[in-house]
């Protein structure tokens, strides 16, 4: 009985002219913005690698200087362009992607790809995840409002009833009829993401991508299945179609604004004045339990008089002033890193609050969930900053530790001793985005909320169907 249902809702759709129409139109879109945010992303990547070559090509000949003074000359690094991105772009054209290394600063991220487009670039930066997280759903409700108050009004759902078919089974049966309707349109276009996956990525990309076209796959099913069970509440196709336009222009629009006001007003971030004032504090003064620098730096000292037997630091068999800075940035990290994970336990809150509104928005949560499986979400900031951190933790402790090993006493900092072999002996900044097993754990929370609009959805249809 399933079988010929599906049939019969296959036949009627195949004579749909709304479904070739607005598919092709929306492949037609998709295929355009596809090509110019793949266009963009590649003029974006040969600009920062040129950058990046200028800039380490710079560091590595600086010339004869003090160590500590070819330190402070500093360098930048930039976020890797994630292969999804060109998709989802998520957060990406917002935060920062290029983070200044220096001594005993920890920098924030910086250069928002936002900041530099003009009004008229901004208004054509329209993403292919766009397109298919607000237009498609669109096009999904188009087909599903009046597929049941059709036939109700066409006398035909009466005929069904009285042969006996459970109402249930015939509303799942224009659910799937719907499914693989959208699988014609899309199974093409995915097949072909995916190839294109595998061949820039091998199969650790090709796995990623393929969660993502899952995860796209069901929330279509959650829109028809919202959009039948829904529609077949109203009296009239008329009162389903304005309903669900509404519904629609509230996930798309009123519910992400409402979640991104929410999360600012509930969950504030601090000043940049203020931040940067709590960390100076706490360095000079010491986080709670600890005595202040100077205390610290008396002990170290005192510490390294005794080690060899000294009575003056000038007699220390080792570069005094270099030892101090690493004791000292060492601190300085620690407090850093207090302050910084403060600052991301709000971002996560705030994220927290977003998913929170996700179920008032199918649309928001899947943004969520395709910007999380795209690697361009908040969780992929944090590895890009955490990675650009331990490589600056880790270029200036080489570069204080060769200072150490090659003085002895107090050195003046008007001495220049260090020569390009030490600056070209820091390592490259190997930029990689989060390994695809990572990115799968971190979107845990937002699969989880697709989930549960599944298990509305089924919800739903069973409710509509005991009001058929």
């Amino acid at each position: 009985m399933m079988r010929l249902l599906v049939g019969k809702e296959l036949l009627a759709l195949r004579r749909e002219p709304r479904l070739w129409v607005l598919g092709l139109g929306l492949a037609l879109l998709l295929a355009l913005a596809l090509f110019a945010a793949a266009q963009q992303q590649q003029k974006q990547e040969q600009e920062r690698q040129a950058i990046g070559e200028d800039v380490r090509a710079q560091w590595d000949r600086q010339g004869i200087k003090h160590p500590h003074r070819g330190a402070h000359f500093g360098m930048y690094v930039f976020r890797p362009r994630e292969p999804l991105a060109a998709f989802d772009p998520g957060i990406v054209p917002y935060v920062g992607q290029a983070i200044w290394l220096e001594p005993h600063r920890r920098n924030l991220a910086r250069h928002e790809p936002a900041a530099d487009n003009g009004p008229v670039q901004r208004l054509a930066n329209v993403s292919p995840a766009f397109l298919l997280n607000a237009l498609l759903p669109l096009l999904i409700l188009a087909l599903a409002f009046n597929q049941v108050t059709r036939e109700r009004e066409q006398g035909t759902l009466r005929l069904l009833q009285s042969q006996g078919v459970s109402r249930l089974a015939w509303l799942v049966s224009k659910l799937i009829a719907v499914a693989l309707g959208l699988a014609a349109l899309l199974l093409p276009l995915l097949g072909g993401a995916a190839v294109a996956a595998y061949a820039a990525g091998g199969l650790s990309l090709l796995i990623q991508t393929l969660w993502l076209e899952a995860a796209y796959l069901l929330y279509y099913v959650v829109i028809a299945g919202l959009g039948l069970a829904l529609g077949a509440c109203c009296r009239g196709s008329r009162a389903a179609l304005c309903l669900l336009i509404a519904l629609w222009a509230a996930w798309v629009f009123a519910v992400p604004r409402l979640a991104a006001a929410a999360a600012q007003r509930l969950v504030p971030l601090p000043a940049a004045d203020q931040f940067w004032a709590a960390i100076a504090r706490d360095y000079r003064q010491g986080l709670p339990g600890d005595p202040d620098l100077a205390t610290q730096v008396a002990g170290f000292e005192a510490a390294l008089l005794r080690r060899y037997g000294v009575q003056r630091l000038e007699d220390v068999p080792l570069g005094v002033n270099a030892a101090r800075r690493l004791m000292r940035d060492a601190y300085a990290d620690r407090v850093h890193a207090h302050h910084f994970d403060e600052l991301w336990r709000r971002y996560e809150q705030q994220q927290q609050v977003l998913r929170g509104f996700a179920g008032f928005s199918p649309v928001l949560t899947m943004q969520l969930l395709s910007s999380a499986l795209s690697a361009t979400s908040l969780s992929s900031q944090q590895h890009f900053e955490a990675m650009a951190e331990d490589y600056r933790r880790s270029f200036n402790r080489r570069i204080d530790e060769w200072d150490r090993d090659h003085t002895q006493g107090l050195v003046s900092y008007e001495q220049a001793y260090g020569a390009n072999t030490l600056w070209q002996s820091m390592p490259v900044f190997e930029a990689a985005g989060p390994p695809p097993a990572q990115v799968l754990r971190q979107a845990r929370p937002e699969m989880t909320l697709l989930a549960i609009w599944a298990a509305l959805m089924i919800g739903c249809l069973t409710w509509a169907a005991r009001r058929v």
